[in-house]
């Protein structure tokens, strides 16, 4: 792709081939409206450069400029601080050439906390955006992260954006942590740009753990930027440890990831079956789990549900450390709540492509783009070599998921299930599989299921053998569903 877009980098009679834009993201989650002085990735395609001075921005008939170009995918830009509100046309122009219009609507204000923090792997490769809070602690401007967390009375300092020409805003802000009103010392509109600065100090009454930070302005909510509150362990959050989706629900022998803070600054990524890393453990009611990995300063840890938990109701979640123990996070339990592993396609954001190898092989079921642009081989003969390519339609296929329940020695209802601090013997013999038959799905049509349990040499890993229909309609991203009951996940295949 890049290779053609420089080729055609002069059209006709020396010009600057026209950009293309196919979208637009602010970077927050359910945000579509911007503000001016807000921050944007303008998507679509571009030539690549490492700055945007051939670049500019147009919207609404006022121009601005470009924060960064790199890559042929990507463009940072900031609203211009005059834009007026309303539904108008973003375009951007390089070199003279000016890009398609797409509409855009503007809203004043439309606070933003944070932006756009960009990271560059190579020269080639596309920009990655992740967005970030620049909330950070007044007196050592250092931000607010796990390894860092606020105190009650401290007063950080904060970002906003979005909040169009550079004067005080009509209404003044208001800060909330936790629900609760913080007192604004200072507000500092010398950072221009439809920005501002305030200084805001945390209550007293501010919950422990990982409170949300929401700016005001003139009743316009921004979007909510956790915050660890607290000098203890806090847990903000847990997620499935294969999809990284909310994870609200678990089931016994489940990999879940824990966020929060107060974890510490020693990691150990292979700690499994250790219930204690460096003086921290997680307990699930009074049952301490399994460590897989600590990762305690960007606050995450990865731990085994014990597989002796019950199988409904709801359990307390705490991570205890020699700084005490966090506040519990209720948990509910399910016979059954699974998350399949993926890929995701550098190239492609939006491809959620399973962990799935054609059986009995390290054949990766992904489009042939997908494995050159992660730069796996393809076309492989060697069973063991590892690489990428679609999967054949009536072939086998092995789906790599966790959160299938609880798992027995062939399936026994009657068996003992495989204990938390153990592994399923590697030989395979016995199998342990689980008590809960989920139902596969590939491209709408249910898929013969030939095996479910825990992949042999593991635990809180399981495999689920299926066969691909035979009738399916083939392509890069066919639909990969495991349904449960109450509760299933989604992905895509590569079938030919």
């Amino acid at each position: 792709m890049r290779t053609l877009l420089l080729s055609i980098l002069f059209a006709a009679a020396g010009q600057a081939a026209a950009p293309v834009i196919t979208s637009f993201t602010t970077g927050i989650p359910g945000e579509t409206v911007p503000g001016p002085g807000a921050q944007i990735a303008i998507l679509g395609s571009f030539v690549p450069q490492s700055a945007g001075r051939d670049y500019t921005i147009t919207v609404g008939g006022v121009s601005g400029g470009i924060n960064f170009a790199a890559g042929a995918d990507y463009i940072v830009a900031t609203i211009p601080p005059t834009t007026p509100a309303g539904a108008t046309t973003l375009v951007v122009t390089y070199q003279g050439q000016a890009s398609n219009a797409i509409p855009i609507t503007i809203a004043v204000p439309q606070p933003q906390l944070g932006s756009f923090g960009v990271t560059i792997s190579s020269s080639t490769a596309p920009p990655q955006f992740n967005p970030y809070y620049p909330i950070v602690h007044n007196q050592s401007q250092k931000q607010v992260t796990p390894t860092t967390p606020a105190a009650l009375g401290e007063v950080l300092q904060v970002t906003l954006e979005g909040l169009g020409p550079d004067t005080v805003p009509a209404a003044t802000p208001t800060i909330t942590i936790g629900g609760q009103p913080a007192q604004i010392a200072q507000i500092d509109v010398s950072t221009g740009q439809g920005r501002e600065t305030l200084y805001f100090g945390v209550p007293q009454n501010a919950p422990i753990g990982i409170d949300p930070v929401v700016a005001t302005v003139a009743g316009v909510a921004s979007n909510a930027a956790g915050i660890p509150v607290g000098s203890g362990p806090l847990v903000g959050y847990v997620l499935n440890g294969a999809n990284f989706k909310s994870q609200n629900v678990i089931a016994p022998g489940s990999i879940v990831s824990v966020f929060g803070a107060g974890f510490g600054a020693q990691d150990n990524l292979s700690a499994f079956p250790s219930t204690n890393v460096s003086g921290l453990s997680v307990f699930f009611g009074t049952t301490a789990a399994p460590i897989f990995a600590l990762a305690a300063v960007e606050g995450q840890i990865n731990v085994l549900a014990p597989t002796e938990l019950p199988t409904t109701g709801t359990i307390s979640l705490t991570v205890q450390t020699s700084g005490g123990t966090s506040p519990a996070l209720t948990m509910t339990l399910a016979p059954a709540a699974p998350g399949m592993f993926f890929y995701t396609d550098p190239l492609v954001l939006t491809r959620r492509n399973a962990v799935a190898v054609a059986a009995n092989t390290a054949w990766i079921a992904m489009p042939t783009s997908m494995a050159n642009n992660l730069g796996l081989p393809t076309g492989c003969t060697n069973v063991a070599e590892v690489c990428g390519q679609p999967a054949k339609r009536g072939g086998y296929l092995q789906i790599y998921v966790t959160g299938l329940g609880q798992a027995t020695p062939n399936g026994d209802p009657n068996g003992a299930v495989l204990s938390t601090g153990s592994l399923a013997p590697a030989s395979g013999n016995p199998l342990y599989e689980t008590l809960v038959t989920p139902v596969v799905t590939i491209g709408g049509e249910q898929a013969p299921l030939l095996f479910s349990g825990v992949a042999p040499g593991y635990n809180g890993l399981y495999q689920v053998d299926v066969q691909i229909p035979a009738d399916i309609t083939p392509g890069d991203d066919v639909p990969l569903a495991i349904n449960t009951g109450s509760t299933s996940d989604f992905a895509t295949v590569a079938i030919q």
